[in-house]
């Protein structure tokens, strides 16, 4: 049975296999070397591959009654948190670094890029947003403006990063909480992807970054000298230029989400300028 474009749920004797297959090879060279690598070294928070003949095919097996973590609740966060820390950690016993398949991250210029399509993009974004259009580009403005001022402290060692870490990319099976689809898995700083974790979770909990902070010392322990990450509306960025890319009948369906989304986060967004300040200011003093 076909369930996306690239994607099938199939079934073979016994058991049920869930299917992938890459048009590009780098990408599919790229997931299978990470899955290879981690299961040598029995990392617990993946589904396993199963070998397949065929070429480009990520074969496992389908996992029944999964559904994705839920980022409003605090166990599923707590969870993820935990996987993606653990992650970061294999950098302790595989050289991530070392894998040409595996790109390097470069957040900052990624991010400007964004900025610029959404630029680009105004005339056909500010018949939706209105003047909620120049809001979200002077919140972008001016947080690049600071990253580049402060890029923030620089990992003494670099890692692999899963490099997509929405909820739906957090499966919840019958065997616990694991994490799946290394399509856009990455080498770089740990900082930035839970910078990019973060910004999933906040709307969850109202934008509280207090909350999320006290919930995982492993936040405060590395996101602290780039908590001003926080400040670029990334979310905002990305789901508005996605919005071009439907069809009317499905944008008509995706607008009635992130219309109100939308709202919500830029009512929030001039406080967590200013507790993101706050909170870095005292980290650099103490």
């Amino acid at each position: 049975m076909q369930i996306k474009n690239n994607i099938w749920k199939q079934h073979a004797g016994n058991e049920t296999l869930f299917i992938k297959k890459y048009d590009q090879f780098h990408v599919f060279e790229k997931v299978a070397l990470i899955h290879e690598e981690l299961e040598k070294i029995q990392f617990p928070y993946i589904i396993p591959l199963k070998k397949s003949e065929e070429p480009y095919l990520l074969v496992q097996s389908w996992q029944k009654n999964s559904y994705s973590a839920d980022f409003s609740k605090t166990k599923h966060r707590k969870k993820a948190v935990k996987i993606l820390k653990a992650l970061h950690e294999t950098n302790e016993q595989i050289e991530w670094s070392h894998y040409s398949v595996i790109p390097k991250q470069k957040l900052i210029q990624k991010w400007n890029a964004r900025l610029e399509r959404f630029l680009l993009q105004e005339n056909e974004l500010v018949k939706y947003l209105r003047h909620q259009y120049y809001d979200i580009v002077l919140y972008a403005n001016k947080a690049l403006k600071k990253i580049r001022q402060n890029p923030g402290s620089f990992p003494t060692k670099m890692t692999l990063l899963h490099g997509d870490v929405v909820h739906h990319n957090f499966l919840m099976t019958r065997d616990g909480l694991k994490l799946i689809d290394f399509d856009l898995a990455v080498v770089g700083d740990a900082a930035e992807e839970m910078i990019l974790w973060m910004h999933r979770a906040l709307p969850n909990v109202d934008y509280d970054i207090e909350t999320l902070l006290n919930e995982n010392k492993y936040l405060r322990e590395i996101c602290l000298s780039k908590l001003h990450y926080l400040q670029y509306p990334n979310e905002l960025l990305r789901e508005w230029q996605y919005v071009l890319h439907l069809g009317d009948y499905e944008k008509d369906a995706f607008l009635e989400y992130i219309m109100p989304f939308t709202e919500k986060a830029l009512r929030h967004w001039p406080e967590l300028m200013a507790t993101t300040d706050k909170i870095q200011e005292m980290f650099e003093v103490g």
